[in-house]
């Protein structure tokens, strides 16, 4: 029976991280929207690459800044088409942005295009100003993996991605392509359970991150590559902990070439209600979202000679605004908002409901 024992604890512990597995209804759905506090300094340890169970406990995370990831609807924005894969995007200045990928390049005020399905989280591209000559569609091909699925401790996979930007087209001289290649490992490496000030998480894997992304540029005409510079190579070393039906890293520990924790972003609230839809199914689209100053607020052709009610709440209930006008034309000023997530609900004349979020930087 004593030869038994070391066997039957071993299946057992296979048994139990085997279970943890991450699904594709486990990540951000459109119309999700995360806030993320950021700690600089934490004092917490990343555990090790193992097979057997970990704790993490990260309950004493504090607050530096706070960043946001609202998931908006692609079918949805004017150039949804030049997108066909993207089903979710991500909009805003990187300053504010949290979440497993990376803001727009360039001025990082702009959008993160995003495709959420059975193979996984992936970036496919970007449409950002990116050399002041107004916003730009950038594709990534190979599209970029953030999160693959099915993922479970022991996945292991290498991805290669690549986007160009032409920067000052002219077909009479010759033009300057700025290049980014990255390439990744990706790597479930540990599991167990996570404690952040949020709470308790019994069930968590661990997904190692570790990326090097070279930027180039090449002076072309046609297809005739005169000269090439080599810009930059950045190293991205990051621990994504990832929890079934949580739909976004529990926490995301950033480290450097050394391995050395940096910061952690983890969630601090979340809506993981499905999009919010009107009556007649027609969904409502705010932007710029994040806005500053002024939004715009657009429903369905068929309301626009109807009166509207508007009220906005912030993230504790408190009604911060109410207005009323024409729904052919609804603008809401910001101006003086604190930063932050903000609640937007509409009511129409004839009793259509319409709910969204706002961002304020």
């Amino acid at each position: 029976m004593k030869n038994l024992l070391p066997a039957y604890f071993l299946l057992f512990n296979y048994l139990s991280f085997s279970q943890i597995t991450i699904y594709q209804q486990d990540l951000p759905q459109p119309g999700d929207t995360f806030m993320l506090y950021v700690d600089k300094t934490p004092s917490v340890s990343l555990g090790n690459a193992s097979s057997l169970s970990q704790n993490w406990n990260y309950s004493t995370l504090g607050n530096d800044s706070t960043k946001y990831a609202p998931y908006g609807i692609t079918a949805n924005l004017p150039f949804a088409s030049s997108f066909p894969t993207s089903n979710t995007y991500t909009y805003g200045p990187a300053a504010l942005y949290g979440g497993p990928g990376a803001p727009s390049p360039g001025t990082g005020v702009g959008y993160t295009m995003w495709a959420v399905n059975s193979t996984g989280m992936w970036v496919v591209g970007y449409r950002s100003d990116y050399d002041g000559q107004g916003e730009k569609n950038v594709f990534i091909s190979p599209n970029e993996m953030l999160m693959p699925i099915p993922c479970t401790y022991g996945f292991n996979q290498t991805y290669d991605s690549k986007w160009d930007i032409t920067i000052g087209y002219n077909s009479n001289d010759y033009d300057t392509i700025y290049r980014n290649r990255t390439h990744k490992i990706i790597t479930s490496d540990a599991w167990g359970s996570m404690t952040t000030p949020l709470g308790l998480f019994s069930n968590v894997i661990r997904v190692h991150e570790f990326s090097i992304t070279t930027d180039s540029s090449f002076a072309v005409i046609g297809t005739n590559v005169l000269n090439s510079l080599f810009i930059k190579k950045d190293t991205i070393n990051k621990y994504l902990f990832w929890a079934p039906s949580e739909r976004h890293p529990v926490a995301i520990a950033y480290c450097n070439n050394a391995g050395v924790l940096q910061r952690i972003e983890y969630v601090s609230w979340a809506d993981l209600s499905v999009p919010q839809i009107a009556n007649n199914e027609s969904l409502i689209l705010v932007y710029p979202n994040p806005a500053s100053d002024y939004a715009t607020i657009k429903i369905p052709d068929t309301f626009n000679n109807e009166s509207y009610s508007l009220i906005v709440f912030d993230v504790t209930g408190k009604e911060i605004k109410r207005q009323n006008g024409k729904c052919n034309d609804i603008t809401i000023s910001v101006k003086g908002y604190n930063m932050g997530l903000y609640f937007i609900k509409l009511r129409t004349e004839s009793g259509n409901v319409f709910n969204s979020k706002l961002i304020v930087n």
